[in-house]
């Protein structure tokens, strides 16, 4: 379009000056200034002449630079519409997904909360002794889970500003205490819980304990969701040929992961294939958390026979002090 308009701008300039041209000697005007200049000798009139063609070339050169330069803005004009017209796509994509995210949380995290709530409302009615203490496991089973969503929301809005610390710990103490955490919930679905510390694994590590615990609960708690039978293994490992790194794996033998789903588990404010049992949160703490300290995550999944994550973490030996 703009384009078609420098054309015609200059198309417009070409008429002028031929056109121009061909009526003034259509009206004699050259034979009549050579008259008048040789009549006017000593106005140097042919040197003027000269000058106003040198004129006209000046300003055929001018326009043609101005034709140019508005060439140039016209296409930054265009790149910046692009450019703003990719931004606008970006927030609109963003805004929706946030207002997926806020439906889903707002229902997921009623759920524990009406829970709470109804139980103790059932705590009131009841006289039974034995009623009331299995009302208070249900309670505070709900409130757990309500406590582990919020950890989850908050964990994942304040990643962009915490830098993990790192300290020296014991990766079998680590994995010991949170076997022992999810030891619970795996026993309330009905499932078995294995870990286990390979042989070799450093007795101390200098590392960022809090994302290995916290990437280990969430591979955990996803994996005992997602399974209805079988059981799920926790392992730990330790890789010296790659220059030092702490191997967790996590495997079950749940329902798996349709290879279509498999680029898209790590992104946030979806459900996945879960059934609705979560934000879509869990994954995308675990990957932002593994990147930020260079680790690597991978996952390999049959659907109808489970799911096997692996996650590598960069940590250097350390010795008793």
């Amino acid at each position: 379009m703009r384009e078609g308009s420098h054309v015609r701008e200059i198309c417009f300039y070409a008429v002028v000056l031929f056109g121009g041209t061909w009526l003034l000697m259509r009206m004699d005007v050259y034979e009549s200034l050579h008259e008048w200049s040789r009549a006017h000798e000593h106005w140097e009139l042919d040197e003027l002449a000269l000058t106003l063609f040198g004129i006209l070339i000046c300003l055929a050169l001018f326009a043609f630079n101005r034709v140019r330069d508005l060439k140039k803005r016209a296409a930054l004009l265009e790149d910046s519409r692009r450019e703003l017209a990719k931004a606008h796509e970006e927030l609109r994509v963003l805004h929706q997904s946030r207002e997926t995210f806020l439906t889903t949380a707002c229902h997921e995290l009623k759920s524990p909360l009406v829970g709470i709530v109804n139980a103790l409302e059932l705590m009131q009615l009841s006289g039974d002794d034995d009623e009331r203490r299995e009302l208070i496991g249900l309670a505070g089973m709900a409130a757990r889970k309500l406590g582990v969503l919020v950890d989850g929301v908050l964990e994942f809005s304040r990643q962009e500003s915490l830098s993990p610390a790192r300290v020296v710990f014991s990766p079998a103490e680590l994995i010991e205490s949170v076997h022992d955490m999810a030891r619970l919930q795996a026993r309330g679905e009905g499932l078995s819980l294995t870990a286990q510390v390979a042989e070799g694994t450093p007795a101390l590590v200098y590392g960022s304990e809090s994302v290995l615990r916290l990437v280990a609960l969430n591979l955990v708690g996803n994996a005992v969701r997602y399974t209805e039978r079988g059981g799920v293994r926790l392992e730990l490992g330790y890789d010296r040929e790659s220059g030092g790194n702490l191997v967790l794996t996590v495997s079950d033998t749940g329902r798996g992961i349709p290879a279509d789903e498999l680029e898209t588990i790590f992104e946030p404010y979806g459900t996945g294939s879960g059934g609705g049992k979560g934000f879509g949160l869990g994954l995308s703490i675990v990957k932002r958390s593994v990147e930020r300290i260079l680790g690597t995550i991978a996952v390999d999944s049959v659907p109808g026979k489970g799911s096997r994550f692996t996650v590598r973490l960069p940590v250097a030996e350390a010795e008793y002090p």
